[in-house]
């Protein structure tokens, strides 16, 4: 009996592993929508993270989590670290190359793993498409990041698809220019 269990429960492990190895070794999350706005508002709302803490779906979602910015507000060199909560490790994201006004590039570390991360804005029908996108690479043995790039998408994917909402409710509020700034923003919120 012991012998059978021990059997049934190797061939399920190396059934785990086998699967593990053909699943991608990538993953691409992009949501997309259509904002009418100017895109040079846009784009200038995109590459300043002292706007993205104003309308970033996670920091809306838990208003106690600590952040604060680091180097140029934007542009090539600005970046976010945050930490979800006290015991959590900080994670980071920050823009790697701007080409104004289609694209935003920028580096992500959530908990020791690196993904790249981009905003595109490009001129749509009926508006201005604005593309949010995270590619994540997992190790050759990384087995595990594997069966999470699994539900990556469905998670990661409803974020983004939020955050474009209240991109686009944030833009709203000060038609053809980009919102002003709170005189209270605190570049070094819970620290």
């Amino acid at each position: 009996m012991v012998r059978k269990l021990f059997g049934i429960l190797l061939a399920m492990v190396i059934a785990l592993i086998v699967i593990g190895f053909m699943l991608p070794a990538s993953v691409t999350i992009e949501r997309t929508r259509v904002i009418d706005h100017s895109r040079e508002v846009v784009f200038e709302a995109l590459r300043d993270f002292r706007h993205f803490t104003q309308w970033a779906p996670w920091l809306a979602r838990q208003p106690e989590m600590s952040w604060r910015l680091e180097g140029p507000p934007q542009g090539v060199g600005a970046a976010l670290a945050w930490k979800e909560t006290p015991e959590a490790n900080e994670s980071r994201m920050w823009i790697v190359n701007v080409d104004d006004p289609r694209r935003i590039d920028m580096k992500l570390e959530l908990s020791g793993n690196e993904a790249d991360s981009w905003f595109g804005v490009a001129e749509g029908q009926g508006g201005v498409e604005v593309t949010w996108g995270m590619r994540i690479e997992f190790g050759a043995l990384d087995l595990v990041g594997r069966y999470v790039g699994l539900i990556l998408p469905g998670l990661v994917g409803s974020d983004y698809r939020e955050g474009l909402e209240r991109l686009d409710e944030y833009l709203s509020r000060s038609p053809g220019r980009v919102p002003e700034l709170p005189e209270d923003l605190d570049t070094d919120a819970g620290e």
